[in-house]
């Protein structure tokens, strides 16, 4: 028999591998085979890929801000 789960059950616990929980982690808590879990992620790389794409454009502006913010700083 198959089951059926929700796309936000899906998106969440895509969302809890990204913010660095293990598949094993999370396949342990909610009960679900890792196998699934698994070919979650491989349906869904677009979005994993891009949610970590996002992520590091933010870390590198944020890098950039800071520094720039450190420079005004001198000036003054």
């Amino acid at each position: 028999m198959r089951m059926k789960y929700s796309n936000e059950l899906i998106f969440e616990i895509l969302n809890e591998m990204l913010s660095g929980k293990s598949m094993n982690a999370i396949a342990r808590e909610k009960g679900i085979p890792i196998s699934t879990i698994f070919s979650w992620k491989q349906q869904h790389i677009e979005y994993y890929t891009k949610i970590e794409d996002q992520k590091e454009k933010f870390r590198r502006l944020k890098e950039n801000y800071q520094k720039a913010d450190v420079k005004k700083s001198k000036v003054k």
